[in-house]
């Protein structure tokens, strides 16, 4: 007789296919995916923000969960969780989407306004709120999960609220914190305490250096705690200025780096549906006609003899933003690139970057759009992929562009060289352009490099096959979760 699966609530900000805004979004999708396919009887539960579609992705009552109260402080205000599924053609996971109108169904941005991109000034309460419907949701349908797993900041209240308003209930349950990014804390002034209606002997286990720190209460409230990439593990506890001190709470609770993959049916050359071309038999046809649609599409005249470089911008990237524009006149100095860029950014980064591509018209094209299938087809249609970013460690973008023969050209923001192998230009050896943005010049002859060895067909060909031979899988990941939640089960 097989044994029971596990049982396991994913609780996420973001996922695909509902929305996408940050790469935890497809990790989020991926994941719960990979879970599945393990045997793991996965939900994942996510707020519904107001541009989801209930229509478009059926979106429907659960009856017991309609019009609940949700205490916050002195209010109880309602919420409806909503049931979903999640599906690719081998795999099916059921969704739980908090429904609400005054922090979520009303905002079209996600975590900033669509039209600014400022920042939410009420997202600490937005997602307190969300985090104590997830709680809640499990209370009333009387369901115990065997694992309670915590993605980032936004979802870190989740343990401390199980643990502390039923810790009856929910005393086999284990939970288990993921941090992508200890940057991303969510923090708000100390008096929002009040509204956990949580007894105040807890209150210095959510304060740190004087604000309410989301990410502490998931550390000290989580069984485990994991990252995504063994060099930023490495680096967090060698510099605890990364983790705003954060990793001291950590002490001897199990912290591991476990690899993240890519979602094999979306973000696969032969299979992607949002790609102009799918690839065949013949990689250099694939890369060639998507070339021709990507250029285009930025509406820039298509030269075979002359490589794509493609660059995302996004507005949490600020140093990468900075570092596009004080280097641009270098970039630019050799005319015999084009540099397609997707931009999520302020104004007043959009004003001086439309300066930008009107002084290179002939080599510089900007869209400023998050529509998901600008990022394929970017992928799809470039050469090489450039990324100056220091902000998501979990180097997913690079991941997509190996997948999709863009040679990576990327800052050093924990790049694990036994994934991402280092290209040597005296050698060809490796695949991945990798400098330090301390060091200017180390770009610049990058720049350089990619130009030469685009007019060498053959290497150039031999590199984009050694970048497509990686196997960007979440197999090896998958089966370490699996087993990190038969340890938490197991208490060992």
């Amino acid at each position: 007789m097989s044994s029971k699966p596990i049982n396991v609530l994913y609780v996420t900000p973001e996922s695909l296919p509902y929305i996408r805004i940050h790469s935890l979004g497809d990790i989020s999708y991926s994941f719960v995916m990979a879970m599945r396919e393990q045997g793991i009887d996965i939900r994942l539960m996510m707020p519904r923000y107001g541009t989801i579609s209930e229509r478009m992705h059926q979106i429907h009552f659960i009856n017991r969960l309609t019009n609940i109260e949700i205490q916050m402080g002195r209010e109880r205000i309602p919420a409806s969780v909503k049931s979903s599924s999640m599906n690719t053609p081998r795999t099916k996971v059921q969704a739980y989407i908090t429904n609400n109108e005054k922090y979520f169904s009303s905002h079209k941005g996600i975590y900033r306004d669509a039209k600014t991109l400022e920042l939410y000034p009420d997202n600490p309460e937005r997602y307190m709120y969300f985090d104590r419907s997830v709680v809640e949701t499990c209370n009333l349908i009387e369901w115990v999960p065997d694992i309670v797993h915590v993605v980032d900041g936004e979802s870190a209240l989740v343990p401390a609220m199980f643990k502390l308003l039923y810790p009856d209930k929910f005393q086999k349950t284990k939970f288990l914190l993921t941090i992508h990014n200890f940057e991303e804390q969510v923090e708000a002034d100390k008096s929002i305490y009040d509204k956990l209606c949580i007894p105040k002997k807890y209150k210095d286990n959510f304060l740190h250096k004087n604000k309410f720190n989301f990410l502490k209460a998931g550390i000290i409230y989580s069984d485990a705690i994991t990252t995504s990439n063994k060099v930023y593990k490495e680096a967090i506890l060698a510099n605890p200025h990364l983790s705003n001190g954060l990793i001291e709470y950590i002490d001897d609770k199990e912290f591991l780096a476990i690899p993240i993959g890519i979602e094999p049916w979306s973000w696969n050359p032969t299979r992607d549906k949002l790609v102009a071309y799918r690839m065949e038999y013949d990689f250099e046809d694939f890369k060639y006609n998507n070339k021709i649609d990507l250029c285009n599409k930025f509406g820039i005249e298509f030269d075979p003899t002359i490589p794509v470089f493609g660059l995302i911008l996004d507005v949490n990237e600020y140093e990468a933003i900075d570092y596009f524009i004080d280097n641009a006149s270098e970039i630019f100095k050799n005319e015999n690139l084009i540099v397609l860029t997707l931009a999520r950014v302020e104004i007043k980064y959009r004003n001086t970057i439309n300066l930008l591509q009107k002084k290179y018209k002939r080599n510089l094209r900007v869209l400023y759009t998050n529509d998901q299938s600008y990022f394929h087809q970017l992928f799809a249609g470039s050469d090489f992929f450039l990324s100056f970013d220091t902000h998501d460690p979990t180097n997913l973008n690079l991941m997509y562009a190996a997948n999709y023969g863009a040679i990576p050209i990327v800052h050093d923001n924990f790049i694990d060289r036994s994934i991402f192998k280092p290209y040597s230009p005296d050698t060809y050896d490796g695949f991945t352009m990798i400098f330090d943005k301390a060091h200017p010049q180390e770009f610049y002859d990058y720049i350089l490099e990619a130009i030469k060895i685009f007019d060498d067909k053959e290497t150039f060909n031999k590199i984009i096959d050694k970048a497509r031979s990686q196997k960007f899988s979440w197999d090896e990941g998958a089966k370490e979760y699996k087993a990190l939640y038969t340890r938490l089960i197991k208490g060992k």
